[in-house]
């Protein structure tokens, strides 16, 4: 028998609230709100690509992330800071919308990546990606008290134990 050595897991490195700030500073606008959202949620890029207006819950400043869209095909609710709600909520007024219709109806992963590396080096600071805004996420939650058990269900994380392992 061989055995191999134990894979090593990379360190998690979310990037500091100051290298997003600058580089959402250095972004085209129409890529901003994309990532503050993704900052101010932890979603997946794929699950905000697939957000539509009628996943949006405005009374409760939510949204829905169908099963469909979901990596563990559970569906979830995704608390969104208010101001950020208020934003996403301004895009198109609310006679006017398709509920079918995409959020973010232009938005593509591969784009937001070119973006992001863009800003970064227009700014200096290093390399991040968007699902590293999610780590970010989750060590905030965390960090300031929100049970294991409560990032995973706002996050669609399908084993707690694996995910407070890593963080």
């Amino acid at each position: 028998r061989v055995r191999l050595p134990r894979d090593v897991r990379e360190e998690i490195d979310p990037p500091e609230a100051e290298a997003v700030e600058a580089t959402v500073g250095a972004m085209a606008p129409r890529y901003r709100l994309p990532v503050v959202v993704l900052d101010a949620t932890g979603m997946r890029v794929g699950e905000l690509e697939g957000l539509t207006w009628g996943d949006l819950d405005a009374p409760h400043d939510r949204w829905r992330v169908a099963r469909q869209r979901e990596k563990s095909r559970r569906g979830r609710w995704v608390p969104v800071p208010a101001q950020v709600f208020a934003a996403v909520d301004a895009l198109v007024p609310r006679e006017d919308r398709d509920l079918d219709a995409r959020v973010f109806g232009w938005l593509k992963q591969a784009n937001l990546r070119r973006e992001i590396a863009r800003a970064c080096k227009a700014t200096g600071t290093p390399l991040w990606s968007p699902h590293d805004l999610r780590h970010r996420r989750i060590s905030l939650l965390h960090r300031e008290g929100v049970s294991w058990a409560q990032i995973g269900e706002w996050l669609g994380q399908r084993d707690i134990a694996t995910t407070a392992n890593r963080y």
